[in-house]
């Protein structure tokens, strides 16, 4: 009798402990999602985004950080009464901690607003430990976000991170300070500085339902705001954030930049970030409250790739346009803009960005068109950019153009 009492008492332990696996396994990235808040009223939409990328094969991205706090600012594009971060260690090779976490409104350089600051949990934990390859979503953070004004995020790493998931190129300083200074409103003991984000790829707000969700650009250095002025938020996304939410259009919406400098639609190395398809659903489709995106992309694989024909290029496009409508998404085509002029220009080249731009314009596959070429081009050379909006390389607009090609966007197009 005993001898079958032990049998089925296995059997039990087997069974419960095949039934505790079941629904613990095999459910992965779920710390990438964030959990339900039922106190919360109101919707959750992204606010502000950065195109994560892999450390560099040398520097501060490789060297990692240890005992060190990171202040990276950066600039929400709709108001909300709370907000939460989003960190990445997509590209990772070993587990990272994170020490603390603050949020505050910032103020001047690495001073913060007095007040302000705020402590960011995750699952109720000041720490946290993001495995390689994964994202966390923190908890809500009663940080009441305004549209416009920055907003100071620290990150203590007291153990040595390894290598840093980054986004080098920010056009954003971000201020570095020995020891865990994630509480100081005064930004002193930052003394070191760096033009890259680090492990923070997004930050949602909780906001009201006259936000429609968010539209993401997905491109390379024009998006990411190359040459625009620095800390001064004068990208074009930024420029199309501002038009999008003061003008009386019925349809607010928050612009979330996808930018990578040097990106490419095909083929592209790893100091330059994956290639545009290859990162669609990390950079557009997972964003909260997507609705929408831009492509602005193919002019670099022209420039580095003079084999390409306009047909690859294109072929590219329409996998990407194809992606975005399974996802439910509306997509808009960016022509590529003028580079004559500029150190890898070919009139081999140029021919062909002239097949691509007639293409978005005239196949009807994308949603809808956005003619930055005719925006920017010198109507006596219009291989080139018009003086008054290139930034001195003929490849990259200054802050003017920038400006220009955010009001060449049809708003209504939105609706």
């Amino acid at each position: 009798m005993k001898r079958y009492l032990y049998i089925l008492s296995g059997v039990l332990v087997f069974i419960m402990l095949a039934y505790f696996l079941s629904v613990n396994i095999g459910q992965p990235g779920e710390n990438e999602h964030p959990k339900k808040n039922t106190t919360d009223t109101g919707q959750w939409v992204g606010a502000w985004t950065a195109s994560m990328q892999s450390p560099f094969a040398e520097g501060i991205s490789r060297h990692g950080f240890e005992n060190q706090t990171i202040r990276m600012i950066i600039h929400p594009q709709i108001d909300g009464e709370k907000m939460r971060l989003r960190l990445s260690n997509t590209f990772g090779s070993t587990p990272l901690t994170i020490e603390e976490v603050h949020a505050a409104i910032s103020n001047k350089e690495a001073g913060n607003v007095a007040g302000t600051d705020t402590k960011v949990t995750f699952d109720g934990n000041q720490k946290v430990t993001i495995p390689p390859g994964e994202k966390v979503f923190s908890d809500a953070a009663p940080l009441k976000v305004k549209r416009g004004k920055n907003v100071a995020v620290s990150i203590y790493v007291d153990k040595k991170s390894g290598p840093a998931t980054w986004h080098p190129r920010s056009i954003q300083t971000t201020f570095i300070a020995n020891g865990n200074r994630v509480s100081d409103s005064d930004g002193s003991h930052f003394k070191n500085k760096e033009e890259a984000w680090f492990w923070l790829d997004g930050v949602d707000v909780l906001t009201d339902a006259s936000v429609k969700g968010a539209v993401v650009v997905l491109g390379s250095s024009i998006a990411n705001g190359n040459y625009s002025k620095i800390n001064a938020n004068h990208r074009w996304p930024d420029y199309l954030a501002n038009r999008m939410n003061q003008e009386s259009m019925g349809n607010k919406m928050s612009v979330l930049n996808a930018g990578i400098s040097a990106n490419q639609l095909l083929n592209s190395p790893p100091e330059k970030g994956e290639n545009a398809l290859a990162r669609l659903e990390r950079d557009v489709f997972s964003q909260t409250g997507v609705k929408g995106v831009i492509l602005h992309q193919g002019l670099n694989d022209i420039r580095h790739h003079p084999e390409y024909n306009s047909e690859k290029i294109i072929g590219r496009m329409r996998e990407i346009i194809q992606a975005a409508h399974d996802q439910g998404l509306k997509i808009y085509g960016g022509t590529l803009t003028p580079f004559k002029g500029s150190g890898m220009y070919t009139s081999t080249g140029e021919q062909t960005r002239q097949e691509v731009n007639d293409w978005i314009r005239t196949s009807g596959e994308f949603d809808g068109v956005i003619d930055f070429d005719k925006a920017l081009r010198d109507p006596e050379d219009p291989e080139r950019y018009l003086p008054k909006y290139d930034a001195g390389d003929h490849l990259h607009p200054n802050d003017a153009g920038y400006r220009k090609m955010a009001e060449s966007v049809d708003l209504s197009m939105f609706k």
